[in-house]
């Protein structure tokens, strides 16, 4: 019952016409599990959506949906990094796009590879055995050539780069921005940063020797002027989001805030991709408490929970819905009267 428990309270968070923030929704994280297993098999290692749970969601307000996937599998080693995909998988990752995109819906994009590929760092010119940025962006080039006239799609550039030179994060981050902008598409793009592009760390160095993101990606343009800084953010003791205990109430504001004077004073926007927390009413606050700063602060445009998603298991931060009678039951009547 915890699960209802939770999604009550984040549901009953949706953004309403009057909210600074326009995206409210979660993480579908099916997708990019078990990546060590390549190329892995749909419905058994990995899967994008269950879409009776994610139609669900659709009906009850949610109008954003992150759906993470894995380069290795969209680009297999052997034929590595940039425009020649695996169809099937590609085919089974756009089946869920449309899926969302069709029901009114928005989708992000989301190659979870924390700027990795086949054990690499993207870009890494001292290692051998390294993608390129040059393939990075013929990746994202395809990726957009392919959904360039789907309105609802949101191209998120990568999940959590870390422990790397944050003007590389940069260079592959501009890279892909004009990859996406030279094959026509004008949607919403989300620009990471350094240090797991974790907020309370954005205006300081993430990593012995890092510059910070504040002072390295200010230096990002976009032809499309349609971008914003993809953020993350989680409440536990050391902010990893591997803990079901948060530290207080007020700990995801406090870790919220100078990256939120940092937009402010750029004129920045910016979209907290990923949080999450434990199951009890001090994490409820927590996450209660961060919904309504990101409401009070115009430079917040978005928010998805983590995580939604077939093949969770008991994962204690799954917010996938139940089947059964309690998914037709339990859950309408439980949510329905949190809506905006």
């Amino acid at each position: 019952m915890w699960i209802t428990k939770f999604a009550s309270c984040l549901l009953s968070l949706l953004p309403t016409a009057l909210a600074a923030v326009a995206y409210g929704g979660v993480n579908e994280g099916g997708g990019s599990l078990a990546p060590e297993i390549l190329p892995g098999e749909f419905g058994v290692t990995y899967e994008f959506i269950n879409y009776t749970n994610t139609q669900y969601f659709l009906d009850n307000g949610v109008n954003i949906f992150r759906i993470t996937l894995l380069l290795e599998r969209m680009c297999p080693p052997a034929t590595g990094l940039g425009r020649t995909f695996k169809e099937t998988y590609y085919d089974e990752f756009i089946d869920a796009v449309n899926f969302i995109t069709n029901g009114g819906g928005h989708v992000i994009i989301d190659p979870h590879n924390y700027m990795r590929y086949n054990g690499s760092v993207i870009g890494n010119s001292s290692d051998p055995h390294a993608a390129t940025t040059d393939q990075f962006a013929e990746f994202w080039h395809e990726i957009a050539k392919r959904t360039r006239f789907n309105p609802r799609v949101v191209y998120g550039i990568m999940n959590e780069p870390h422990d790397m030179p944050t003007e590389l994060v940069f260079k592959n981050d501009q890279a892909a921005i004009n990859a996406i902008r030279y094959a026509g598409a004008r949607q919403l793009i989300l620009e990471p940063g350094n240090g797991w592009t974790g907020a309370s760390d954005w205006t300081q160095p993430s990593c012995e020797g890092c510059t910070p993101n504040s002072e390295v990606l200010t230096k990002i343009r976009d032809p499309g002027h349609n971008i914003a800084f993809d953020m993350h953010q989680y409440f536990d003791i050391d902010g990893s989001g591997t803990h079901d205990t948060c530290v207080s109430t007020t700990i995801g504001t406090e870790r919220l805030y100078n990256a939120t004077q940092w937009l402010k004073q750029n004129g920045y926007e910016a979209f907290l991709s990923e949080f999450g927390a434990g199951s009890n009413q001090l994490c409820f606050d927590c996450v209660n408490n961060v919904l309504d700063f990101l409401d009070e602060n115009d430079e917040w445009i978005g928010w998805s929970y983590w995580a939604a998603g077939p093949m969770w298991g008991d994962y204690f931060q799954s917010i996938e819905p139940y089947q059964g009678p309690e998914f037709t039951t339990t859950w309408p009547n439980c949510l329905k009267p949190h809506l905006p």
